[in-house]
């Protein structure tokens, strides 16, 4: 391997242990065998801090935070042999939440398929985007003016 892949391979694993794992500098240090000072210039010259904050944001991770939320509220209702009102409420407010980001899809997740959707199909069809693209807009503007998502 050459010593620029190593580098890349190593840059690419410092990022995902910083911004999916949030592992500290120095841990990430330890485990990739690159320097602090350079594990923070990556950080700061490729908006890590950024990244990770969007991470924490989506979709499936909000729902592994409620679930695991849940668990925790779960397990310690199991344990004390009775649910206080506080806890039930808890529950039913993260079970409610849980719910909603499942069957729901924002549309600017929609806008922004749509518009991968349409350059990809760009290069191969122009006509067939055409059509695709007048359907795609007919198709969000309904959804926004009903107020309603997938």
């Amino acid at each position: 391997m050459q010593e620029a892949d190593k580098y890349n391979d190593r840059k690419e694993s410092a990022r995902i242990l910083y911004t999916k794992q949030d592992y500290t500098i120095s841990e990430i240090a330890a485990y990739t065998g690159a320097d602090e000072a350079t594990i923070r210039h990556w950080i700061q010259s490729g908006a890590w801090d950024g990244m990770k904050r969007s991470l924490l944001t989506s979709r499936p991770n909000q729902l592994t935070h409620l679930y695991d939320l849940l668990e925790k509220l779960n397990k310690d209702a199991k344990e004390e042999g009775n649910t206080n009102p506080k806890t039930v409420d808890l529950i039913l407010k993260y079970t409610a939440s849980v719910k909603n980001l499942e069957t729901t899809l924002p549309i600017a997740t929609i806008i922004e398929v749509a518009e991968l959707f349409t350059t990809w199909l760009l290069k191969k069809d122009l006509e067939l985007t055409k059509t695709v693209t007048i359907q795609l807009n007919a198709f969000i503007k309904q959804r926004i003016a009903a107020n309603m998502w997938l």
